[in-house]
C-alpha cells in the first residue's frame, strides 16, 4: 500500500485529537499554535513541519502523542509545551527546542542529529537514558529543570513507568513493535545505575562541546550517583560477598572525596577543609605540649601545614612528633589538591 502523504496543509490553531499519521509523509504541514493529544506520528516522515507555539503555552500543546521510530527533518517546537509524548527511536535533524516545556517525555534511544537548538527549554522527568545527542545539539545544563533527571526522583520515575498507559501514548511497545516483557519494579532499583550512565555521558559531551563548567558538573552527579548506585546494591541479593566488600571501601573513598573536596571541584569545600585541619591539629597539640596557649598551637598548626619547622616542638613527646609529621604530610597533600582545584577554576573562566 502506498504511503499517504500530506504537504502544505495548514492545520494551525486547530484542535487534533486522535488522529492517526503513523507511517505517512508529511511535508511542511503546519501545525503552529494547534493543540495536538492522543495523536500518532510512528514510523511517520516530517519535514519542515512546524508545532511552534506564539508564545509560552500553559496547557500542553502537544499531549500524549507519539513520534515513536519517525524522522523529523527541519521540524520546529518553538514554545510548545510537550506532555506524556514518545519520541523513543525517533531521528530528530535539524530541529529546534527553543523556549519548549517539555515534561514527562521519553527520548529513549532517540537521536537527535544536526543543528538542534534547546536555547531557555526546559526538560522536566524526561527520559534521556541512552540518547544520542549529536555534535550540533546544544543541550545544556540549564535545560535540565532543577539540575536533575528523572531518575533522581523515585515516585516521578515510578509514575512515569506505571502510569504511562494511562497518561501517555498507550502501552508502550519497542522498536520491534512488540510489548517487551519488563518489571517496572526491577527498572526502579536500577534507576541509580542508569543515571550515573546518563551524566557520565553528557559530561563526555560537554568536555567534547568545549561546555567545561556544565562537564565538571556532570562528572560531579555522575560520581554521586556511582556512590549511590554501589549503596543499592550492597541489599542486592545477586551481589556476590566479596564485590560487596569491595563497594563498601570505594563508598567511603567516594564519600571522603565528596564531603572534602567535592570531587576536586569545590573550591568552598577544600577551603573549609584545610580551615579544620588547621584547628583541629592546633587542639592536639594544645593538649599534649604544655603551656602553650591555643594561638601558639594554630602557629605551629599553620606552620606544620607549610611543611615549616616550629621552635617550640623541640624535645617533645614522640606522640607528638609523630602527629606534627602526619600533619606536615596532609599539608602538602591538600596543597597540592588546592592548587589543582585552583587552576581548574581559572581555566573554566
Amino acid at each position: 500500500m502506498k504511503t499517504k502523504s500530506f504537504k502544505d496543509i495548514d492545520y494551525s490553531g486547530q484542535v487534533l485529537e486522535g488522529i492517526d499519521f503513523s507511517g505517512c509523509t508529511l511535508v511542511n504541514v503546519n501545525f503552529k499554535n494547534a493543540t495536538l493529544r492522543h495523536c500518532s506520528f510512528d514510523e511517520a516522515t516530517l519535514d519542515g513541519c512546524d508545532f511552534d507555539h506564539s508564545g509560552k503555552a500553559a496547557e500542553p500543546t502537544l499531549q500524549s502523542v507519539s513520534f515513536r521510530k519517525a524522522t523529523l527533518e527541519n521540524c520546529r517546537f518553538r514554545y510548545a509545551n510537550i506532555s506524556w509524548s514518545d519520541f523513543r527511536y525517533a531521528r530528530i535533524n535539524n530541529a529546534t527546542f527553543e523556549d519548549a516545556t517539555v515534561d514527562f517525555c521519553d527520548f529513549y534511544r532517540a537521536f537527535f542529529e544536526g543543528v538542534v537548538l534547546f536555547k531557555h527549554s526546559s526538560f522536566s522527568n524526561c527520559s534521556i537514558f541512552n540518547t544520542y545527542f549529536g555534535d550540533g545539539s546544544n543541550i545544556r545544563r540549564e535545560n535540565l529543570f532543577r539540575g536533575r533527571i528523572l531518575q533522581q526522583d523515585k515516585e516521578a520515575y515510578t509514575k512515569f513507568l506505571v502510569d504511562w498507559h494511562n497518561f501517555g501514548t498507550g502501552v508502550r511497545t519497542n522498536d520491534r513493535s512488540q510489548v517487551s516483557d519488563w518489571d517496572p519494579s526491577e527498572a526502579v532499583k536500577s534507576r541509580w545505575a542508569d543515571a550515573e550512565d546518563i551524566y557520565k555521558t553528557i559530561n563526555g559531551l560537554w568536555n567534547e562541546k568545549g561546555y567545561i563548567a556544565d562537564a565538571n558538573w556532570g562528572y560531579v552527579q555522575g560520581r554521586r550517583m556511582e556512590r549511590r548506585r554501589m549503596i543499592a546494591e550492597l541489599s542486592d541479593s545477586k551481589i556476590g560477598f566479596w564485590k560487596k566488600a569491595g563497594n563498601l571501601w570505594r563508598i567511603l573513598m567516594n564519600s571522603l572525596s565528596d564531603l572534602l573536596f567535592g570531587y576536586g571541584e569545590s573550591m568552598f569545600k577544600m577551603v573549609v577543609t584545610y580551615i579544620v585541619t588547621v584547628f583541629l591539629f592546633a587542639m592536639f597539640f594544645c593538649a599534649e605540649v604544655s603551656p602553650l596557649k591555643y594561638l601558639e598551637a594554630l602557629g605551629i598548626s599553620l606552620k606544620n601545614m607549610a611543611g615549616m619547622d616550629s621552635d617550640i616542638l623541640e624535645g617533645v613527646s614522640p606522640l607528638v612528633d609523630m602527629l606534627n609529621l602526619v600533619q606536615t604530610t596532609i599539608g602538602i597533600l591538600l596543597t597540592g589538591i588546592f592548587g589543582f582545584i585552583l587552576g581548574n577554576k581559572i581555566r573554566n573562566q
